[in-house]
């Protein structure tokens, strides 16, 4: 279902502003070659016996890489959370159309100021 390079958005949110857009960056990877000083790990184990893991960016944070299993990420949400959410997957391909708005200079700019004040603590 992923591809190197592809955007993908996160369940948790309403709208594409709200949600976090996120490129894969690797696949397949173990988790004893995950560097977490660099890398984060969302996924509920013990990182260091994690296998099939996908590496992905936040497109909208800088130096923000994470690793989850691909399992995980592409799990099924419940019938409630699809209907919450709008989304069937935890981590949903962009369509072309929305690949185009979040490539769109009002919503770069507009989404870089929600990200600022959402994660300003």
């Amino acid at each position: 279902m992923y591809e190197i390079g592809m955007l993908c958005k996160h369940f948790k949110g309403a709208t594409l502003l709200e949600k976090n857009i996120y490129r894969i960056e690797t696949i397949g990877v173990e988790g004893t070659e995950i560097d977490e000083s660099a890398i984060t790990y969302t996924g509920e184990g013990d990182l260091k016996t994690a296998t099939n893991l996908v590496v992905y960016s936040n497109i909208f944070q800088e130096n923000k890489l994470f690793a989850r299993e691909y399992e995980d990420i592409s799990g099924f949400l419940s019938e409630e959370k699809q209907q919450e959410f709008n989304q069937t997957i935890r981590v949903q391909p962009l369509t072309e159309e929305e690949i185009n708005i979040v490539n769109d200079p009002n919503f770069v700019e507009e989404k870089t100021q929600y990200v600022l004040t959402k994660f300003k603590k």
